[in-house]
């Protein structure tokens, strides 16, 4: 079997096969989300805001799907709201999706929001304890995917507003521009249209994820490999037809496994020479199997170099079987 045919080879190997798969896919669906939403929010004339936005009173008195869903709803009169958060999400999200992976990325964006909105209503609890606030829209998941990326490519240069400036020089500016418009918030200047405390919450989430590695665990292959059914391979002794003297006084005969329910311990079974090698026994293949799962697990660009040479020798050996030129 060639590299390319494990499942978890494929979950980073897609190639764009449509809009939902392949590089750059869990960006694409969370920008899908977020305008579908939005079309129903101006169909549903201020239901979804009702339901579904983050209001500090509620989320305390035990509505806290409100810290997710608030970041997929945006204001229905200012489309450029919801325009600019996307395009920001595509420029950084694509990237860090690349570094990740897919799933690392749903998962590192679904924390950004849930973690953004928990500290903007912690803040504004605190300084209007007795005014329920209201918040909406994915400004604090796209500071953290800022702030990360940033983190990763600090002196990465682009163009803000035709002036061309290093990437840890407009975070700064926007991280600056937040305090300082926090600050200003509690000692009662300027109105309350922006949640500063949501984007600061977003910015802190970022250095953390970085600084720390909080990637979640695939809670989903975790389920899967514990509904798995479990097996023990013991050796046994394959008698002759017609004569029950053992292998084991022989010693010239192939040893065949019974398998038991059990456990997953791999077995260590003599096979007798033969022309066909066995792949499950191969340590090429074991290391190419351990290197597979660390990119469907952490993303291509945390392999060594020996790693991805092992790889390229892998696939040069997959295309020698299939007779394809090397």
């Amino acid at each position: 079997m060639g590299i390319y045919d494990r499942d978890y080879y494929g979950d980073n190997q897609s190639e764009g096969r449509d809009f939902f798969q392949g590089e750059g896919s869990a960006v694409r669906t969370l920008i899908f989300a977020n305008i579908v939403v939005y079309i129903g929010q101006i169909a549903s004339r201020g239901t979804f805001e009702s339901l579904f936005a983050a209001n500090s009173t509620a989320i305390w008195g035990g509505q806290f799907w409100r810290l997710l869903t608030a970041n997929f709803l945006h204001d229905p009169s200012n489309p450029f709201h919801l325009i600019f958060n996307m395009l920001v999400l595509w420029f950084a999200g694509r990237e860090l999706e690349t570094i990740y992976g897919r799933n690392n990325f749903y998962k590192f964006y679904l924390g950004a929001c849930v973690f953004s909105m928990t500290m903007w209503a912690l803040v504004e609890t605190a300084m209007h304890p007795d005014i329920p606030s209201r918040a909406i829209g994915a400004s604090g998941a796209v500071m953290a995917s800022m702030m990360l990326m940033t983190l990763h490519f600090p002196r990465r240069s682009i163009i803000f507003i035709f002036i061309p400036m290093e990437l840890w020089v407009l975070m700064s500016i926007y991280v600056v521009m937040d305090i300082v418009s926090l600050l200003q918030e509690t000692r009662g200047i300027g109105g309350n249209q922006v949640a500063f405390a949501g984007h600061l919450g977003g910015v802190l989430y970022g250095y953390l994820y970085k600084t720390f590695d909080l990637r979640l665990p695939d809670f989903r292959r975790m389920l899967k490999n514990r509904k798995m059914k479990k097996f023990k391979v013991v050796g046994r002794d394959w008698p002759e037809a017609g004569n029950r003297t053992s292998d084991r006084a022989r010693g010239d005969r192939t040893r065949v496994p019974t398998v038991t329910a059990g456990t997953t311990t791999r077995p260590s079974v003599r096979v007798a020479p033969s022309t066909t090698r066995d792949v499950a026994s191969d340590p090429f293949e074991n290391q190419i199997d351990e290197i597979l799962m660390k990119i469907a697990r952490d993303g291509k660009n945390s392999l060594t170099d020996e790693e991805k040479r092992l790889l390229e020798e892998a696939s040069r050996r997959a295309r020698s079987r299939r007779g394809a030129p090397n």
